[in-house]
């Protein structure tokens, strides 16, 4: 499968939308015009839909009183929605799903997507209405998203239907709605005080935009670029899949083909002793200053990030040595390097062979770095998916995102690490150990 054809895109991107438009017509909460505006911005799992003629309809059929509307008034709701954010933070998809009743698989995957972009959550406040079911509420959360690279923190407000479990906890529901559950919610979104709240909303977040060019940038084409890095994610598993299931199929005419011949004496080889001294990351993870979920973030290691291990502990948690200092990643993210602490014969000189290294590769451990050179035609090409920045920093601003496959203009490749690059007309650089 061509990685970079348009055809796997639109595929992939109709069956996003066709998801989505599901969720829209499954999940009918309408809210003041207001909140749509924000549409965009909203980085739960919950979607907002505006619905015409709600109000007549929930006049007509269901009697809503005028409940009113309460701030952080119900600890427990409290609890749940900070414990909400707080995964969403990490893409801690395992606490999420003991949260609401229902992820997607594709929602998993925005929700990883959309975390490598969000520093934090703050100010969370939680707006409560009482549902027609006992124990039961319509909640507004407001929060204030921290992007990466973004100083100005942007207003934005999600809605959501909470439950209680048998247990007493309160869990977040996602999924179809009894009629008069749905008409009754909606008859509470339609009152005047949610009105005024997402009003409040809009001009916060209408004055947040208008003071900073480039996040308002940023947020116009954010939804687009998650359903992008989503749809990549879901072709190269794809790939994978097909690649593993033809691998299956050789590997099993290999044996039929190896049981017919005469199988050869065994070799006695002398074992290696194998150690860990390196682990490479699986995924996009956040970096912490201690084993635990709470600790500070220090940072976050990109997918394919080899670091240096210090120590993996039993409770799950792997040191690292992250940017000079020693940090902890979950271990469930990194995959080992295995070393070999002994050497073959073959590798070590004789007296009478010639111990100079050849100039070539003297140079080519000189100019990289220890990385070899890439782009010998002139280009480089993404491993994985990789951010441009506008300096050979990891805090240069990101000029954008190349994926796997893709290639770009080499300048030069430098000697700390990185390469120059020619990026939409401009001049960016990329990390070289994610491109070849």
């Amino acid at each position: 499968m061509d990685l970079n054809s348009d055809g796997w895109k639109q595929r992939v991107l109709l069956a996003l939308e066709a998801a989505r438009d599901w969720t829209i017509q499954n999940r009918k909460i309408s809210v003041p015009v207001a909140v749509v505006v924000l549409i965009g911005l909203l980085v739960g799992v919950s979607l907002l839909h505006t619905q015409k003629g709600t109000e007549e309809e929930t006049a007509e059929s269901v009697s809503v009183p005028d409940v009113p509307l309460e701030e952080n008034a119900v600890a427990a709701v409290n609890e749940l929605m900070n414990s909400y954010y707080a995964a969403l933070e990490d893409a801690d998809i395992e606490k999420l799903e003991k949260l609401i009743n229902y992820i997607s698989d594709v929602d998993k995957l925005g929700i990883q997507k959309k975390s490598n972009y969000i520093d934090r959550y703050n100010n969370i406040t939680c707006y409560t209405k009482k549902g027609q079911a006992e124990d039961s509420y319509i909640v507004y959360a407001y929060q204030e998203v921290k992007f990466y690279d973004y100083e100005t923190p942007v207003p934005s407000l999600n809605t959501f239907v909470v439950y209680k479990n048998e247990d007493g906890s309160y869990y977040i529901y996602e999924g179809d709605l009894d009629d008069n559950v749905l008409q009754y919610f909606n008859g509470l979104s339609a009152q005047d005080d949610v009105a005024n709240l997402c009003t409040t909303v809009q001009a916060k977040y209408n004055k947040a935009i208008a003071g900073d060019e480039a996040l308002d940038e940023f947020i116009s084409g954010f939804n687009d670029r998650i359903s992008e890095e989503v749809a990549q994610s879901l072709a190269e598993s794809e790939q994978q899949e097909a690649a593993a299931q033809a691998e299956g199929d050789g590997s099993e005419a290999e044996t039929e083909t190896e049981t017919q011949e005469q199988p050869p004496e065994p070799v006695e080889e002398t074992p290696q002793e194998a150690r860990v001294t390196e682990v490479e990351t699986i995924d996009t993870v956040n970096v912490r200053s201690s084993d635990s979920e709470m600790a500070d973030k220090v940072g976050k290691a990109e997918k394919g990030m080899r670091l240096p291990l210090v120590e993996k502990k039993e409770n799950g948690w792997s040191k690292i040595q992250f940017e000079g200092k020693e940090a902890f990643i979950k271990s469930e993210y990194l995959a080992d390097i295995v070393n070999t602490s002994q050497e073959t014969a073959s590798n070590t000189p004789s007296e009478n062979q010639e111990t100079e290294k050849p100039k070539e590769t003297e140079q080519e451990n000189t100019s990289s770095g220890g990385g070899g050179f890439v782009g010998t035609d002139g280009k480089v090409t993404a491993k994985t998916t990789v951010n441009v920045r506008s300096s050979a920093n990891e805090s240069g601003e990101r000029l954008g995102v190349i994926y796997a496959g893709e290639q770009l203009e080499l300048v030069m490749q430098q000697a700390d690490g990185w390469c120059k690059v020619k990026y939409d007309g401009k001049t960016g650089y990329v990390k070289t150990e994610f491109v070849e």
